[in-house]
């Protein structure tokens, strides 16, 4: 029985040698797989990337807050510091951000992106550093939530502001800044809504995008295909405190007002026509017996105003603003960011 058990287990050594030799095929290489034109496609997201990236800056700004029990110290304030994003719009060294970052500021610091091309090639795993420039608070409009910095720099990397009342639903944006300090970031997305208001009638509107945009983006641009700014990343909803793909960017169009009277005035002033609009609504129409049930009405009006000099009584309904038809009161309101304080309109 032993002289059995060493030929069993021989022979099945033998089996074990030998099966790997009876079944090995010669085959041939496999073939690759056809990739379509995504290669194409993604170069163009990176020459996009490249173009647009060295206008994005990361936004530091230090203060003071009341002091509470988690401080340390015993004084009344702490020191609190905080970040986001700016886009730069002139070359003569100004950069657009939102105000809620910089809004109580005691310094300011801008660090601009290292230079995308180097005399000397990096070495594999060598990060190039940017620079860091006190940078001074032009202007804040509160009311857009924009703010304008200026460094002491010039010839620098500036972005064009697009139009954005050309915009379309569904169009490709990048969204570009430092979510979370993590600066030099992009992400992609659509256009959800060219005219988000979040209020009703309210003056302000907003371009929706489901490009991810967290803490830190704000102040940083969202980009068409051709890398123009239609918009500053300024706020997101959220029920978890990160990204849930419903973001919102000041449109290019209020930017540039903003940026170009803050250039010039060191503040905003906006035209007035003393009046007070109203959306006429279906409701509205049946009970005022309209011929329409979209448009603006005239709710109340200043006495001695332009409105009243004007002719323009309550009960009013207003067809269009220098030529352009007038659907709802948001659009009205929006519509005078535009004309100077002074300009007669239509």
């Amino acid at each position: 029985m032993p002289i059995q058990g060493r030929h069993t287990v021989g022979f099945l050594a033998a089996l074990v040698l030998i099966w790997p030799a009876c079944v090995v095929d010669a085959q041939s290489p496999p073939k690759k797989r056809d990739i379509g034109s995504l290669g194409p496609l993604s170069g163009a997201f990176q020459s996009l990337a490249h173009h647009v990236s060295p206008s994005v800056v990361k936004v530091l700004a230090f203060g003071y807050r009341p002091a509470d029990d988690d401080d340390d110290s015993d004084s009344l304030a702490a020191r609190q510091q905080s970040s986001g994003s700016g886009t730069i719009v002139d070359s003569d060294g100004y950069i657009v951000t939102n105000a809620h970052v910089v809004l109580g500021a005691e310094r300011v610091q801008v660090l601009l992106p290292a230079p995308v091309v180097q005399e000397t090639p990096k070495r594999p795993g060598q990060k190039l550093k940017g620079r860091m420039l006190r940078a001074d608070i032009a202007g804040i409009d509160v009311e857009t939530d924009i703010a304008v910095l200026k460094v002491p720099t010039t010839g620098l990397p500036a972005l064009e502001l697009g139009d954005s009342d050309a915009l379309e639903q569904g169009q490709l944006v990048l969204a570009l800044g430092s979510p979370l300090g993590l600066e030099n970031s992009v992400t992609m997305g659509v256009v959800s809504s060219t005219e988000r208001q979040l209020r009703p009638d309210d003056s302000t509107t907003y371009v929706q995008t489901d490009a991810p945009i967290n803490p830190g983006n704000s102040g940083g641009p969202l980009v068409d295909a051709a890398g123009r700014v239609i918009g500053i990343n300024t706020l997101l909803y959220s029920q978890s405190g990160g990204n849930e793909g419903i973001g919102f960017a000041v449109p290019s169009n209020v930017v540039r007002r903003v940026f170009e009277q803050i250039k010039q005035n060191g503040r905003v002033i906006r035209a007035d026509l003393g009046l007070e609009t109203q959306t006429i609504t279906p409701l509205l129409a049946g009970g005022l017996k309209l011929p329409q049930n979209w448009g603006v009405v005239v709710t109340d009006i200043v006495e001695e105003g332009a409105a009243e000099q004007a002719g323009i009584r309550v009960g009013d309904v207003i067809l269009s603003l220098n030529g352009k038809t007038m659907e709802n009161a948001r659009q009205f309101n929006m519509s005078l960011y535009q004309p100077k304080v002074g300009q007669a309109v239509r």
